[in-house]
């Protein structure tokens, strides 16, 4: 009872706006933010059920849009094997805490999403969709470039909004003109390379996604999937003084990112249902 009581009274402080920052950062839950950046991003860039009809979804439009339209000119055409590349993922690979590069990045994934998606790129390429023939069957270019010669894998979410929406744009932008955050990432360089060994650019996604892993199967693949997580998890050490920081002025601003964007996140949501509505026609 004493605990919630300090509690109600210290954001009683914060809405009144004279408590300063620093205390303003203990009133937020770290570990309840990241959840829920997790579901928002699962909300706006669709789960794992959801991402699966969206790709059918495409495979369906884009290989059976060539094939009509190869038939139209008289050609053949065999379509693509169709494979889902998120067979292998769940709801937990798919959250904000992997894969941006953000301060406020999860500190407990140890690049499992990598892993998937090289695995999944494998089964991809082991079908054939990138043996392109050369020169290619006559009318096949035309007939590509009707879906501006993209393949069935590179699919468009099913609302334009969930792009921006998915990155966090605004947060992003707050958390990365706090000085606490800055005074708190001032030493990551440094902490890389005396704590680790690593030399990391400037920009760091470049050392956080370099290509670690050749596609399987591969006498290297166990050491390379043991790299990157020994490379996320010093980066995880060293990022974590600003990643304290981050994760609470997100936690902060959150409430009110949410309720702005609330009437296109509802709409967002409709697409994806709507999408796994659409698929339910198809089989792979």
């Amino acid at each position: 009872m004493g605990r919630r009581i300090v509690a109600a009274l210290a954001w009683a402080l914060v809405l009144a706006g004279t408590v300063s920052p620093a205390a303003r950062a203990e009133a937020v839950d770290p570990v309840a933010v990241a959840a829920r950046l997790d579901r928002l991003t699962l909300e706006i860039s669709g789960n794992v059920v959801e991402r699966r009809a969206n790709l059918l979804v495409n495979y369906h439009r884009v290989e059976g849009g060539i094939e009509a339209c190869m038939r139209a000119l008289g050609k053949p055409y065999r379509r693509h094997p169709y494979v889902d590349f998120y067979r292998d993922f769940t709801d937990a690979d798919l959250g904000y805490g992997t894969g941006f590069g953000s301060v406020f990045d999860s500190l407990t994934d140890r690049g499992r999403i990598q892993v998937l998606n090289e695995s999944a790129f494998a089964r991809v390429r082991e079908s054939g969709l990138y043996d392109y023939d050369a020169p290619p069957a006559p009318g096949l270019d035309g007939c590509r470039e009707r879906f501006g010669n993209r393949d069935y894998q590179d699919a468009d979410p099913p609302h334009p909004a969930a792009h921006e929406l998915g990155a966090f744009t605004e947060l992003v932008e707050v958390v990365d003109r706090d000085p606490g955050v800055r005074d708190g990432m001032r030493f990551y360089t440094r902490c890389m390379k005396q704590r680790y060994g690593h030399d990391v650019p400037a920009e760091r996604t470049d050392f956080l996604y370099a290509p670690r892993l050749d596609p399987p199967p591969n006498p290297g693949w166990d050491q390379a999937v043991a790299e990157i997580a020994a490379a996320l998890a010093a980066d995880a050490d060293c990022r974590r003084p600003a990643y304290d920081i981050a994760v609470r002025i997100v936690g902060e601003h959150l409430d009110g990112w949410e309720r702005r964007h609330r009437p296109t996140l509802d709409e967002v949501r409709a697409a994806w249902r709507q999408r796994v509505s659409e698929a339910r026609r198809y089989h792979p």
